[in-house]
């Protein structure tokens, strides 16, 4: 059994099956208080790899049940969050559980409404975090400060490898922050800015980077 649909009465199962590695729970109405009672469950449950949660709308609140779990949990490796209006708040419980967490690789945030603050607890998070490779944060509204927070983070982070922050709102401002970061970090090989607000000129110095180092894939 690789995957799975939540009912109520079915928490119990899960904390005893133990052949369910993939948790399948996308557009399930997913609530804070049915995400407490799988937080718990997965505090427990150590085969489970894989959580899927997108467009659930679990909010803050389900956010911090989710960080709790991923605290104590140490097999889940990919968490997809994708549209569940966690907000800046819910982040910050995300990147508190990242300071701690040491077995998750991918985290998927698109569209959640986390804006620059958002971004800011999860470079927090990252500082500390060494097994994180793949981050996307696409759909957030994120703006040039938000850019500068990842630029704090790629000059020093070397586990990162894919960051995806496409359709947000950082400009040519931003860009130079993230060019000047990039000069430096050698372990991204995916960044995709696709759809900011970023000129011509400032995309020519991006591939220009590009160019050299042929190992990352530049995504304008």
């Amino acid at each position: 059994m690789t995957g799975f649909r939540f009912i109520p009465r079915d928490i119990s199962n899960l904390i005893n099956e133990k052949t369910l590695t993939i948790l399948n729970l996308r557009y399930d109405k997913i609530s804070p208080e049915k995400v407490q009672h799988l937080a718990n469950a997965l505090q427990q449950y150590q085969t489970i790899t894989t959580l899927y949660f997108h467009n659930n709308q679990i909010g803050p609140q389900g956010a911090q049940y989710l960080a709790d779990a991923l605290r104590q949990n140490q097999t889940i490796t990919i968490v997809n969050l994708h549209a569940n209006r966690i907000g800046s708040q819910g982040v910050q419980y995300l990147g508190n559980a990242l300071q701690q967490n040491k077995t998750l690789t991918t985290l998927d945030l698109w569209d959640n409404q986390i804006g620059d603050q958002g971004v800011q607890y999860l470079v927090n998070g990252l500082h500390e975090n060494k097994t994180l490779t793949t981050l996307d944060i696409g759909n957030n509204a994120i703006s040039d400060q938000g850019a500068r927070y990842l630029f704090n983070v790629l000059l020093n982070n070397r586990t990162l490898i894919r960051l995806y922050v496409s359709h947000n709102k950082i400009t040519n401002k931003g860009a130079q922050y993230l060019i000047i970061a990039l000069e430096h970090n050698k372990t991204l090989v995916t960044l995709n800015l696709r759809f900011n607000e970023i000129n011509d000129m400032e995309k020519k110095a991006f591939f220009a980077i590009h160019s050299a180092d042929l190992g990352m894939e530049l995504i304008l």
